[in-house]
């Protein structure tokens, strides 16, 4: 793709989730994107072919989508598969963390949503959620834990499980500022902005906490794969 249409576009998502963000995803619409993008509405389909396929690629684009096979490790050669899966849940986190306007926006009008758009977002979510579970299918640790397989809808149901751990406590941070593990709140206000990010050990408990609901307990036996 020529470099000049792939400004355009990163163009066109820079100025949709900005739009999103500012005025909410009804409110915006195809024509306005473009004009402040400095393209014509034509373009706009041309990249994208909907308002539904923008929505989805401003959200690929923040990382919303991406996959555990995103991270670039080969699931037969990890040995600790707890490291992976953390970063795995660190990547997702950040993604919606990082981009609170969008995401408050995004869960603000949820009732007010197309069946398009609904489809267009669980479609992504639906992608990384298949990827997860055929990253745990290729994991020696994970497919024969304790000698015993485990069925492809247990792995759809514990992948699904871990993503509704993570969006979870991302969704309750970006629109209450605190988290299911946060501290009580300070009479005072903080002087600074709060970390954008879960503290390592945060995330660690909701690893932890999924491993023990999937059967997977952490244990100190490098057989395992937890090192």
């Amino acid at each position: 793709m020529p470099s000049s249409q792939q400004s355009t576009r990163q163009r066109l998502l820079t100025t949709a989730k900005d739009l999103f963000a500012r005025q909410g995803i009804t409110q915006t619409t195809t024509r306005q994107i473009a004009e402040e993008a400095g393209v014509n509405e034509v373009t706009l389909f041309r990249h994208f072919r909907t308002k539904q396929g923008l929505l989805l690629a401003a959200f690929a684009d923040l990382g919303v989508f991406d996959g555990i096979g995103d991270l670039g490790l080969d699931p037969a050669q990890a040995l600790d598969t707890r490291s992976v899966l953390l970063a795995y849940i660190r990547q997702c986190y950040q993604a919606l963390v990082i981009n609170p306007e969008l995401v408050r926006s995004v869960v603000g009008e949820a009732g007010l949503y197309s069946d398009e758009h609904r489809a267009a977002l669980q479609g992504g979510f639906a992608q990384a959620q298949q990827q997860l579970a055929n990253y745990l299918a290729q994991s020696s640790f994970y497919n024969h834990h304790q000698g015993i397989p485990h069925s492809v809808q247990r792995l759809e149901e514990d992948s699904a499980l871990l993503h509704l751990l993570i969006l979870g406590s991302a969704m309750l941070e970006v629109t209450t500022g605190s988290s299911p593990l946060a501290e009580p709140p300070l009479v005072e206000p903080p002087l600074v902005e709060p970390p954008l990010v879960e503290s390592e050990d945060r995330l660690s408990w909701i690893l932890d906490f999924w491993l023990r609901g999937a059967g997977l307990q952490p244990t100190i036996d490098e057989s395992s794969g937890f090192l």
